[in-house]
């Protein structure tokens, strides 16, 4: 488990795959690195590429870190890991409230992304998002106990589509996970949660000079798919692609859709163009990149 004191704090960071082109993944609230173990690492070493995925500022060893969390702070520490392993410019993939880490690195430090990656993004957060975050954080202030089992059947309804809840088995196999495997929690995760309120990024993003794919999941309500359209609508050149029968966590229901259109857009994408627009030299494919 390597790490690298950035910013005042130790970033944890996973790192696999070799010295291929590097991709960095950034989890969402409450998330740790490890989640992207499962089917996004594996893909993209598979494709050739070197992936290393940080833990956010919240995620302990780092619940109270000095400089608070942030958008800003923790895009800085992204920046920063980026820097401190020799990355730039490399491809860049959030998932929720990484997506947004992600957006805010490409916004304040673009010369440190070729593109990137916004699965579940979203610029603004609407009633409903707000209302999540809200209720999240009075749960945690509250300091009840929730029981496993109605905190399992909770997050399935929020972050699986009504295609998982209704297949027998998909769904029995993600209630014992979400049972056995407690959300996180604590005042980082805490922090988190208001990480993103009140926020507007839409006018910014118009902006953004990044290549950029947003990815939306057709049943997601903790962040509607049309969020992650708005992102690409508002920045120039950005494509978008919606994944069908999957909800918030549609990079764990539907893998191989979501790994293919990322996979789709790294190869579609010439690593060549985007740093001779920078004015850089264009960095070695991996042996599935551009």
């Amino acid at each position: 488990m390597p790490s690298a004191p950035l910013n005042g704090i130790d970033v944890v960071f996973d790192d696999s795959g070799g010295d291929g082109e590097p991709v960095v993944l950034v989890n969402g609230t409450g998330a740790t690195r490890t989640a992207w173990r499962a089917h996004q690492t594996p893909a993209l070493v598979a494709a050739g590429y070197r992936v290393i995925a940080p833990d956010n500022r919240g995620i302990p060893p780092n619940a109270l870190p000095p400089g608070g969390i942030t958008l800003e702070a923790m895009a800085a520490d992204l920046a920063a890991l980026i820097e401190h392993l020799a990355l730039p410019p490399c491809r860049v993939v959030g998932f929720s409230l990484g997506a947004s880490v992600v957006g805010e690195l490409c916004l304040t430090r673009p010369e440190l992304v070729s593109r990137a990656v916004l699965m579940a993004g979203r610029a603004r957060v609407d009633t409903f998002g707000d209302a999540m975050s809200r209720a999240a954080g009075d749960l945690h202030d509250s300091g009840a106990a929730v029981p496993a089992s109605h905190e399992a059947v909770f997050r399935a309804l929020c972050y699986l589509s009504p295609h998982t809840l209704r297949d027998p088995r998909a769904v029995q196999d993600w209630l014992d996970v979400f049972t056995y495997t407690r959300a996180a929690a604590g005042p980082g995760v805490r922090a988190q949660y208001d990480a993103m309120r009140d926020i507007d990024q839409l006018p910014r993003y118009a902006t953004l000079d990044v290549p950029l794919l947003c990815i939306g999941f057709a049943d997601d309500v903790m962040i509607p798919a049309a969020a992650g359209r708005e992102i690409a609508d508002t920045v120039p050149g950005a494509r978008y692609t919606e994944i069908e029968r999957c909800g918030h966590y549609g990079h764990l229901e539907r893998p191989a859709e979501v790994n293919a259109a990322m996979l789709d857009f790294f190869a579609r994408c010439p690593e060549a163009a985007s740093a001779a627009a920078r004015g850089g030299s264009p960095r070695t494919p991996g042996r599935g990149g551009a």
